[in-house]
């Protein structure tokens, strides 16, 4: 007889140890979660505090019905199946890094599915921050990167996120002197590469219902869900994480997530994805800056309340 039959994933922030450093840990993207998921992030733990790459590591999330504990850790052990079928990210991210910043990483979430993997992320190569891709889909075996011209301005683009059934593509720019957050729509009769290679003219709307008169960046949309960072008015200070829910195909207001996740300092870059039914609630990580970390910014994770289907 077991003593819990229900996981609870703590609603006050935890440090994510597992896969932090002392250098600056932000911008993650996983696909899936359940027992193991692949987490990839931005870190500039290997220039030792320069530029960023993408880094990747496999995360192992137990919760023991015996004692109750929640176990957030990495995969280490060279065995382990996961471990092995993950050899695709850290082929695909030999090919993404380079000597340019690269930022917020964005997986399809087919890659458990089909072992097929597209990844968005953003490169400074340029200058300014462009949102590029690289796949193996189609039979395609990372041999190119693109870049997506839909998105991408002489300012910094960078955060792409679909809504639920890819029929458009959200991000922010600073296109018009702080970052708002816009979205354009896709043509669904498309496979998802051709979507982001599409050259024809779009109408880009920045979307009125999400931005302030601050700096509004890194959307993030599970289902009609949409979580992101502000430092508009009204926050806790610098950064604070907003949600808002699509009703209707219209954006509510957004609500801040309040004093138990938003510190006096930065938090950026929110991801997340529903837990199983054993979770009473769902796995959200975010980065931030709070002195309680190794150092920069970290990794976090929290359980908010689940997102309707």
């Amino acid at each position: 007889m077991y003593n819990y039959h229900e996981a609870t994933i703590s609603v006050l922030p935890k440090n994510f140890e597992a896969v932090n450093s002392e250098f600056d840990d932000y911008n993650s993207a996983a696909p899936g979660f359940g027992e193991s998921f692949p987490l990839c992030f931005s870190s500039n733990r290997r220039s030792s505090g320069g530029e960023f790459d993408i880094i990747y590591k496999p995360i192992y999330i137990y919760f023991s019905k015996e004692t109750g504990e929640l176990t957030v850790e990495e995969i280490k052990n060279s065995n382990s199946d996961y471990l092995i079928n993950s050899a695709e990210i850290d082929k695909v991210l030999r090919k993404t890094n380079s000597s340019s910043n690269e930022l917020g990483p964005y997986m399809t979430e087919n890659f458990h599915s089909s072992g097929k993997l597209l990844l968005l992320f953003a490169n400074d190569e340029s200058g300014d921050f462009d949102i590029k891709f690289i796949h193996d889909l189609n039979n395609q075996d990372y041999d190119s990167i693109y870049n997506v011209p839909i998105l991408n301005s002489p300012f910094d683009d960078y955060y792409p996120t679909f809504n639920k059934d890819s029929s458009q593509i959200y991000w922010c720019s600073n296109r018009n002197g702080q970052f708002d957050i816009f979205n354009v729509e896709l043509d669904n009769s498309h496979d998802l590469v051709d979507k982001l290679n599409d050259q024809s003219d779009k109408s880009i709307r920045k979307i009125d219902a999400l931005n302030s008169s601050a700096n509004d960046k890194c959307p993030f949309i599970i289902k009609d869900f949409m979580v992101f960072a502000s430092d508009r008015a009204g926050g806790f200070g610098g950064f604070d994480l907003y949600y808002s829910e699509n009703i209707n195909g219209e954006w509510t207001e957004p609500q801040n997530l309040g004093s138990r996740i938003n510190s006096e300092h930065d938090e950026y870059r929110p991801i997340i994805h529903p837990m199983g039914p054993d979770f009473t609630n769902d796995f959200m990580i975010f980065s931030s800056n709070r002195p309680v970390g190794l150092g920069g910014f970290d990794l976090y994770y929290v359980g908010i309340d689940k997102v309707d289907p």
